[in-house]
């Protein structure tokens, strides 16, 4: 009898042991998918935007508004005008101009859940040409999320800072307006968490939270994402 429960005692480890192992597995797994997920999402918008930005066509007013400090609702904002290629032009709005304009804002999910998101803009041939005939420096076109198209969920700042580059030095400085010298690249910088990291979040105030002083629990489920966008003159 003692060898019994002895050998039962020493199963029952064993299988606590394993029941543990396995666990920790799963856990690596689900960590690793997510990661590989959100690193995929954001190789996919970068190519997207690199497309675009592109596309730009010289000597036309690109609108940039810098982030401000504070959530997701403060990122940057950008607006381009872009040659449509052939295959993206449509009967419904003729012609081979349109502009792009990025933001983030707050939409509801639905069960009183809210998240901030990254929204595409575009506007037509007409207001384009609209657009490049504005005097000065136009305002940054009027959104609506309700009708814009997502195209990252989950956002904790976005910027895609315009940069010229120093004739001296060759390095790439901050590009503003009134520069003399032409844009050089875009420096893409985007901040989000996966899609079930992001259950825990649903309000405005939570995610603010998130994006400005995350705790020291919260820093893994960040992903930082960057990178540089060469633009041709």
């Amino acid at each position: 009898m003692v060898e019994l429960l002895v050998s039962m005692a020493i199963t029952s480890m064993i299988m606590l042991a394993l029941l543990a192992l396995v666990g920790q597995s799963s856990t690596s797994y689900t960590q690793t998918q997510r990661a590989v997920n959100t690193l995929s999402q954001a190789r996919a918008f970068m190519q997207f935007f690199d497309r675009e930005i592109s596309t730009r066509l010289p000597n036309t007013p690109l609108i940039y508004e810098s982030p401000s400090s504070g959530g997701p609702g403060s990122s940057a904002k950008i607006a381009f005008v872009r040659a449509i290629p052939a295959e993206e032009q449509t009967a419904a709005t003729p012609g081979d101009l349109n502009t792009s304009a990025y933001y983030v804002a707050f939409t509801a999910d639905g069960n009183s859940i809210t998240s901030p998101k990254l929204f595409r803009k575009t506007l037509n041939p007409n207001d384009t040409q609209a657009l490049i005939d504005t005097a000065g420096t136009p305002p940054f076109p009027t959104v609506n999320p309700a009708s814009d198209e997502p195209i990252l969920n989950n956002i904790l700042s976005f910027e895609a800072n315009p940069k010229k580059r120093n004739p001296t030095s060759g390095k790439l400085e901050d590009w503003t307006p009134s520069s003399a010298d032409a844009i050089a690249a875009i420096v893409l910088i985007v901040r989000f968490i996966d899609d079930s990291s992001a259950q825990r979040f649903r309000t405005e105030s939570t995610w603010n939270q998130l994006a400005t002083a995350p705790r020291d629990s919260e820093l893994q489920l960040i992903r930082n994402f960057t990178r540089t966008i060469a633009i041709a003159k």
